[in-house]
């Protein structure tokens, strides 16, 4: 398991921090959709990643990179 961070911005203009987590092990099929890659806030809320968007599953919020 591997992560990295990297900044978004939503659309007030607040920053977060989102982490995006690999399973390398898992990852090695080398899929176009990697299902082995997760992304989440620092407080835990789940993301989903669409290109430079991410947004949590409810829609609440949506952050761009």
């Amino acid at each position: 398991m591997s992560f990295r961070q990297f900044p978004a911005t939503d659309a007030n203009g607040d920053d977060y921090i989102v982490i995006e987590f690999k399973d390398e092990l898992a990852a090695t099929a080398n899929t176009a959709a990697d299902p082995h890659v997760r992304y989440e806030l620092a407080d835990g809320r789940h993301l989903v990643r669409d290109g430079r968007t991410f947004r949590t599953s409810g829609g609440e919020l949506t952050l761009t990179t």
